[in-house]
């Protein structure tokens, strides 16, 4: 099976390093910046590629997007009216819009998948595991809370809310464990860095009933050995489920840097040859599905639904003030 993935920043790497590890896939990098691209045959040892071609599109049975959220429209819709498989990074679009003109080239259903990463995280298949066999009752209040650090907000210098970078993987894992619909939406949020939303709280009403609060931002201070702040807390009226995701590292502190670093044993390893954890069964999950003609896991139209939440809050902060 031969796969392009599209973008060799840090998550092309990611995935190229998972894909590479699995048997019987053969990796094509394609990047646009030529000492980028160097690099990227040299450290990875795959071929790599300018552009991705007519040619090369009609040599892959599947393409990996993983080019910055407002770039993604294009090359997926290239692929898809190529007849190819293609993963996307979430969020699928930066824009609801952007996203039905994804949907509309995916001229055979289930073909387009949506890298929605928290899925494939095995605490969080274990709850949702739970939340539908009812072991928690009825569910009342759920909380989902997410940071960065505020390196990540400047970085990004406006480009995207915080919403729309941090909230659409807590709004998808929301909407994925409780199998609802968003009924409404209030929302309060601060600039700090940037004209665009660096923090926000956004309390919706779902159709069961449950009231759940989502809540983010990009604050933690640079120095902060963490970069990650996050957590799942879901109340039903038989039982608690709690679920810190701020951390599964690894945490090194020796004489010759004593400094705290932290490596992420969980989601990814940051070995040189291979990444594992949720990355891996997503990406693994993905193959299975191309190479069996099996609908993917996590659809397009569920990557709509994120980025129409997404929108939902950032509407409901304008009005707010």
């Amino acid at each position: 099976m031969k796969i392009a993935v599209v973008g060799m920043g840090m998550m092309g790497q990611l995935h190229a390093r998972t894909l590479s590890g699995l048997p019987e896939v053969e990796l094509v990098a394609v990047e646009v910046d030529e000492s980028t691209r160097t690099a990227t045959q040299r450290d990875l040892g795959i071929e790599s590629r300018p552009a991705l071609t007519d040619d090369l599109l009609g040599s892959v049975d599947a393409v990996v997007v993983t080019l910055p959220d407002h770039l993604h429209v294009d090359t997926t819709i290239r692929a898809l009216q190529a007849g190819t498989h293609v993963l996307v990074e979430k969020p699928l679009a930066a824009s609801v819009t952007d996203c039905d003109r994804i949907l509309a080239a995916e001229t055979t259903p289930g073909r387009l998948m949506v890298g929605h990463l928290l899925r494939f995280d095995e605490r969080l298949r274990e709850l949702k595991r739970r939340l539908d066999a009812g072991a928690l009752g009825t569910v009342r209040h759920i909380r989902i809370h997410r940071a960065n650090s505020a390196a990540t907000g400047e970085r990004l210098a406006g480009r995207v809310s915080v919403v729309g970078f941090l909230g659409v993987h807590d709004l998808d894992l929301l909407l994925w464990l409780t199998g609802q619909q968003i009924e409404s939406v209030s929302a309060r949020g601060r600039r700090v860095h940037s004209n665009t939303w660096d923090v926000a709280s956004a309390t919706l009403d779902l159709t069961d009933g449950t009231l759940a609060q989502v809540d983010n931002h990009w604050l933690l201070h640079r120095a902060s050995a963490r970069s990650l702040l996050a957590g799942v807390e879901v109340y039903g009226d038989r039982g608690t489920a709690l679920v810190d995701l701020s951390t599964s590292e690894l945490e090194l502190i020796t004489d010759t840097d004593p400094r705290s670093v932290r490596v992420d044993s969980h989601n990814w390893t940051h070995d040189s040859t291979v990444s594992g954890g949720a990355l891996h069964r997503q990406d693994a999950a993905f193959v299975e599905a191309v190479r069996t003609g099996s609908p993917v896991p996590v659809t397009g139209h569920d990557g709509r639904r994120a980025v129409d939440a997404v929108e939902r809050i950032e509407a409901a902060l304008a009005a707010s003030g």
